[in-house]
């Protein structure tokens, strides 16, 4: 059997250096988790953020999600080469095929590493926005929650609902598309890590379809493009823009991109991008009050103000209609990603946005 014949040519003409690339960027993330000044010092986050702003302004001249079709057009690919591959077992030129299969995967995260992937073992952004790590207790916690509800209340009398007394947009999507990145702006003044140019967020297609998974967002790395799902509930709405923008500028972890989130909204006048954010961040802080002391959570939970009590139950009234397996099998394979990634914590990681919340609420003053 002659296992690589034919004439070589094209990208994948010489597979086996870009398997050895991948093994090396491989080892280089595991050295880079605990010599994070080498990987600065190689590979600076300023030059890493210029890569992917490059990238999400160039994909961003179109309407559409690059990023979207780049994922359905391999998912097709690599269905139709596991039924070629499987024939080729009986037929011939399995392994020559299998190569050119590997030498792609490698190749994908190649790139993937070095336009994303280095970023899991950057420093926290607490470096950037000057906090410090610290562990607190209950009564920060229950303190900072009250702080929370307050704000919460207040932001919810001044935006709009529907008939049913639910919170909506007033704002079109394209218009928090907008207002998300004014926010960056402003936030790039205090901290200017997280300021420049980027793509503008886009919606799904497929929205619809992702609501089974419980996805509400994904950041396309080899386009640079932050995609947003569209078809669920306005509340979270912005605060996930604003998330996966954060991803755009570089923030790798689920619970950092999550307080991004969160302070960004605080840089906006506009009371729709400032409620929601407040939510994403009450939200987690009482999921974690829930888990220390569940009659706190139960008393404070009482002090919501009707109006946000509606909007909590018609959220997750609004999800547990698409629960099943495949919001499962979603799920594991999101939680597999994230620890793949040195988010040892998995999915749980995306309540850990609480400590950097707390940090800025004793650390700073407030929320």
């Amino acid at each position: 059997m002659r296992l690589f014949s034919g004439k070589k040519k094209g990208i994948l003409s010489e597979g086996y250096l870009w398997v050895l690339m991948a093994l090396l960027m491989h080892g280089l993330g595991r050295l880079f988790e605990t010599r994070g000044d080498l990987l600065e010092k190689f590979y600076p986050a300023s030059a890493n953020r210029t890569v992917i702003r490059f990238l999400s302004n160039l994909t961003g001249i179109f309407p559409l999600s690059l990023g979207e079709f780049f994922v359905y057009l391999n998912v097709t690919a690599g269905v139709f080469l596991l039924i070629i591959l499987l024939k080729r077992i009986f037929t011939g030129g399995a392994l020559t095929l299998a190569y050119r299969i590997i030498s792609y995967a490698a190749l994908l995260y190649v790139v993937f590493m070095l336009v994303f992937g280095f970023n899991y073992q950057r420093p926290s952004v607490r470096q950037y926005v000057h906090l410090e790590k610290t562990a607190y207790g209950y009564d920060e916690l229950y303190a900072m929650n009250e702080m929370l509800i307050q704000r919460a209340n207040a932001l919810r009398e001044k935006v709009s609902e529907d008939e049913k007394g639910v919170f909506v947009m007033n704002e079109s999507r394209e218009e928090i598309y907008a207002m998300a990145k004014e926010g960056y702006d402003a936030l790039g003044a205090d901290y200017p890590e997280f300021s420049g140019s980027y793509g503008v967020a886009k919606g799904i297609i497929l929205s619809e379809s992702l609501n089974y998974t419980g996805i509400t967002g994904i950041f396309m790395p080899f386009t640079g493009e932050a995609n947003v799902n569209t078809k669920g509930p306005d509340l979270l709405f912005p605060a996930t823009v604003l998330h996966e923008m954060a991803h755009q500028r570089g923030v790798a972890y689920e619970d950092e991109a999550n307080y991004m989130a969160y302070l960004s909204s605080l840089y906006h006048e506009n009371e729709t991008m400032r409620y929601s954010g407040t939510m994403l961040a009450l939200i987690s802080s009482m999921n974690a009050l829930y888990r220390e002391d569940r009659e706190s959570y139960l008393r404070l939970y009482e002090t919501y103000s009707d109006a946000v009590k509606r909007d909590l139950s018609a959220y997750n009234a609004f999800y547990k209609a698409y629960e099943g397996e495949v919001n499962d099998r979603a799920t594991k394979v999101n939680d597999t990603y994230l620890k793949s990634n040195g988010q040892t914590s998995g999915v749980k990681s995306y309540g850990e946005m609480v400590n950097l919340l707390l940090e800025q609420y004793v650390q700073k003053g407030g929320v």
